[in-house]
């Protein structure tokens, strides 16, 4: 069965916005009622190996059980792709450290199991497609989530300054979820001086729901210096 939920989840501080925590909880219903038996995890705050995408193989991610065997299917995937692990040697009985960019959409979501994935910003836009792709392909009912938030300098007194790239790149997002081509890689131009942290992510979701996907965006705000949107991602009938 290829994908039964897919969605743009944010990580940062949603209580900074009554209806970012509205969205959400919305968001997580929407999810329950598609009933995926595992959600995977695109992180951009996971494991960072250079020159490599990274899928945890340990037993559980924090509280969350991981699905041993979609996370070994994973690893199959012609693409530079690692799996990785913590703590214990048996990688069954091992215990991987929560990333917030994992906590935050599973607060909400609560999938029965995991797979985090970590993307990789030294490699191609292209490859990040194709692990989405891969994503798709994965046997099962399974739950994408790209968790991503976006501009960063939106505000002068933030750790990244001000700059009008970010207000750029997040508008631009929103146009691009409104029109009738799901195609994220105009984004680029605007990443770095936006600071945001989101095109990867959204790149894999790309790849796995195709440029004929819809999205409902059920919030955006910026109510401090980044951006934070949240949207359910649906495949072309």
């Amino acid at each position: 069965m290829s994908l039964v939920f897919a969605c743009i989840a944010p990580h940062g501080d949603v209580d900074l916005g009554p209806e970012l925590r509205a969205a959400m909880e919305e968001l997580g219903r929407r999810s329950a009622a598609a009933a995926p038996d595992v959600a995977v995890v695109v992180s951009p705050h996971s494991v960072h190996v250079e020159g490599h995408f990274a899928v945890v193989t340990a037993g559980k991610v924090g509280e969350w059980e991981t699905d041993a065997a979609l996370a070994a299917a994973l690893l199959d995937a012609p693409l530079p792709i690692l799996g990785v692990s913590y703590g214990g040697n048996d990688a069954a009985t091992a215990e991987f450290p929560l990333d917030w960019g994992t906590e935050v959409p599973l607060e909400f979501l609560q999938p029965p199991r995991v797979v985090v994935v970590a993307p990789a910003r030294d490699r191609p836009l292209e490859e990040h497609m194709r692990l989405g792709e891969a994503i798709a392909a994965l046997p099962g009912r399974v739950a994408l989530i790209a968790s991503a938030d976006h501009g960063h300098a939106h505000d002068p007194e933030g750790p990244y300054g001000f700059d009008p790239a970010a207000a750029a790149y997040d508008a631009r997002l929103q146009e691009i979820l409104a029109s009738d081509q799901l195609d994220f890689r105009p984004l680029a131009e605007l990443v770095e001086p936006a600071k945001a942290d989101s095109l990867w992510q959204l790149l894999v979701l790309q790849g796995a729901v195709g440029e004929a996907a819809r999205a409902d965006v059920l919030s955006y705000a910026a109510p401090t210096y980044y951006g934070m949107l949240v949207a359910e991602v649906q495949t072309a009938a």
